[in-house]
């Protein structure tokens, strides 16, 4: 695995040079040990159109230190024209994403945020390094610098100005710069026709797609791509977010839909050929396409198509059609599919999943050997992250819900040290936390009784006022687990007492399925993925059960948060609230979670993952409530379609879990 604090981008003649390998050697070991963030370059990153005569020469970004422009060739004249070329050619780039209003012209910086260096044999990168610091507003600027480089590109509008003094703030303003697997996923262009993509929730696979998909689109020009996911709801998303996202990085060219670029769900429809991959791949080949219908699964029709794609190659009247496709949410697909996509590929397949979703619904056929694995999470600080780890697994429990190996965890981003039978893990520090000087307490519970939650929920508030005096009301994300008709009266009585106590408005994430900044956001837990907030409520009304679905959303819910996650749980929890509550504490005092490593026979069997209230009930039963509380379908009509949908492809069966996975897949095709 490469070291995610690295990333070099050289040409070749200019990474064989031996005195630039040795500091590569020596910066690889730097960044590792002290766990800093290098690039080496010898041109900007993001922008392929910048291109440097001068091949003995490179640049060392880091933030913090000034950007070290190196030379180790003996043309001193040359060495100054590329020196000067890339600067100006970074103020150019600078201007285009409106940096020049905060960081000025290059004249303005250059002095101060530059350093070139002559680097003889016996010079010391380190030592270099150490003598280039910068500090406060001087060091925002030259992580600016950096993130124009690498491609990184923020809200000017954001960040720009120096370290607000309260923590609330100061994180809202962090500068984001990928990290080495990120930008190498990006930039780098593995030698294989599957490309594949894994990491936890956070991580940023759908934003490094999108900038993949940028990429891609800018610099070749006469490319076709297409751009899917199993979710209707996901891919619409997706097609506003895509034109979003292109204004943003500047991009000139106009987008052409079905005709360079399609962002559509997997399947389709027949009356509609640029509605889905599939009825692309039939239209275009003039396959048979398959209706959707309860009775046939996607991986049957795939391998129907890729049967029917494979006889017209062997008849010589095949060629592949897309040059690029790239596929998000992964987890949903099946490896036919991939073949698929595979097939109508000329160039490569991006294939991009949770990691935590594999491993965690037990897809023995899954192997944690991706292309590119992203383990460190930006969105959720470390202690909030294991925290709700050790609630989705019921590592406290016995017994325990899911328990991983060592490989397993180590994929998933931990440092594992082993006494006994007692594990202890870790996790890095987060970026966006090392300027804070204050403690943050990531991790508040609190029990409630019966009738206490709306005042533990407004403890919570006005905690958070209290310790944040500039927080909007958008700041706060208010999420009850169970979808039961006593939390959709809470949340009533909730948007009365805020209105009252704090002069707040409130929206009903679960009917706008949206936020402002100007609105407390209150929800279930089906209407909140993809958002995030500083502080998140998670309120949980019932005993916590082994039902997959279940702990998997409180994970969801807690790693909402970028700064505090508040947890109110019930009281009949029992013992269970005094163990997470002290799994807590430590987790916010020392940074680690202890836990004892289960027996083989404390780990619960996976087909017992499931809720634990369904054992007596029927499919019928079990089919509504799924539909009532996940889903709020109330038409009959529809109802009726699903409970036929599920008795076809699961007769008989009372599985929880199998059912709400079935309807979870297809409910979009209702």
């Amino acid at each position: 695995m490469d070291n995610s604090y690295f990333f070099e981008h050289l040409d070749a003649n200019t990474e064989s040079n031996p005195r630039i390998h040795s500091i590569i050697r020596d910066l690889k070991k730097l960044s590792q040990e002290e766990k800093k963030q290098v690039y080496v370059i010898n041109k900007p990153v993001g922008e392929r159109k910048y291109k440097y005569a001068y091949k003995d020469a490179v640049v060392i970004l880091i933030p913090k230190v000034k950007l070290l422009v190196i030379n180790v060739g003996n043309d001193t004249d040359a060495f100054e024209d590329f020196s000067a070329d890339f600067i100006e050619d970074l103020g150019i780039i600078s201007d285009k994403y409106n940096y020049n209003n905060f960081l000025g012209r290059p004249r303005k910086w250059r002095d101060k945020l530059v350093k070139k260096v002559d680097f003889q044999t016996t010079d010391d990168i380190t030592s270099i390094i150490e003598s280039c610091s910068l500090t406060g507003i001087d060091a925002r600027k030259g992580e600016l610098l950096i993130s124009l480089l690498t491609g990184s590109i923020n809200d000017i509008d954001r960040v720009d100005g120096e370290l607000p003094g309260n923590t609330l703030e100061q994180i809202k303003k962090n500068i984001t710069l990928f990290d080495g697997e990120q930008t190498r996923f990006i930039y780098k262009q593995p030698d294989k026709k599957v490309v594949t993509i894994q990491g936890l929730a956070g991580t940023g696979k759908t934003e490094l797609l999108l900038h993949k998909l940028k990429d891609i689109y800018v610099n070749e020009e006469k490319s076709k791509i297409f751009f899917t996911c199993y979710s209707k709801i996901l891919a619409q998303d997706l097609n506003e977010r895509i034109p979003a996202f292109f204004d943003f990085m500047k991009v000139n060219e106009q987008i052409k839909w079905g005709e360079r670029l399609w962002v559509e769900r997997s399947w389709g429809s027949k009356v509609d050929k640029n509605s889905g991959l599939y009825s692309f791949i039939c239209d275009y080949y003039e396959i048979p396409f398959q209706r959707y219908n309860w009775s046939i699964s996607f991986e049957s029709v795939c391998k129907d198509a890729l049967e029917k794609l494979n006889q017209l190659e062997s008849e010589g009247i095949f060629e592949p059609f897309f040059d690029y496709i790239l596929i998000d949410e992964s987890q949903d697909f099946n490896e036919v599919f991939f073949e698929l996509c595979k097939k109508v590929t000329i160039k490569q397949v991006y294939i991009a999943g949770d990691i935590f979703q594999s491993i965690y619904y037990y897809n023995e056929n899954t192997e944690i050997v991706p292309d590119f694995l992203l383990n460190r999470v930006y969105r959720t600080d470390p202690k909030t992250l294991m925290f709700a780890h050790a609630i989705g697994f019921g590592l406290l429990e016995r017994p325990v819900v899911r328990w991983l190996s060592d490989e397993e965890w180590e994929a998933c981003g931990y440092t594992i040290e082993k006494e006994g039978d007692y594990y202890s893990f870790s996790r890095e520090p987060l970026k966006r936390f090392e300027n804070i000087a204050e403690d943050i307490t990531s991790l508040k519970l609190s029990v409630a009784l019966d009738d206490k939650y709306l005042d533990k929920v407004l403890s919570a508030i006005q905690d958070i006022r209290e310790k944040n005096p500039t927080v909007e009301p958008g700041d706060i994300g208010v999420v009850f687990l169970e979808d039961n008709n006593s939390n959709y009266e809470l949340a009533e009585q909730l948007i009365i007492k805020v209105d009252q106590m704090f002069g707040w408005k409130s929206i009903k994430g679960y009917e706008v399925k949206n936020k402002t900044k100007n609105a407390l956001f209150i929800s279930n837990r089906n209407n909140i993925k993809g958002l995030e907030f500083p502080f998140i409520i998670c309120i949980t009304t019932s005993v916590l059960n082994s039902n997959t679905n279940i702990r998997n959303s409180l994970y969801m819910m807690l790693t909402r948060s970028f700064i505090t996650s508040y947890l109110i749980l019930s009281e009949e929890n029992g013992e269970l609230n005094s163990k997470l509550g002290d799994a807590a504490e430590k987790l916010n005092d020392t940074g680690q979670l202890k836990v004892e490593k289960p027996k083989p026979d404390e780990i619960m069997d996976k087909s017992k993952l499931m809720l634990e209230a369904s054992e007596n009930k029927s499919q019928y039963q079990i089919v509504e409530e799924i539909l009532r509380q996940s889903f709020h379908i109330q038409d009959q009509k529809a109802k009726e379609k699903i409970h036929e949908m599920v008795n076809v492809l699961l007769p008989g069966s009372v599985d929880f879990e199998k059912i709400y996975k079935v309807i979870n897949k297809n409910i979009d095709m209702v």
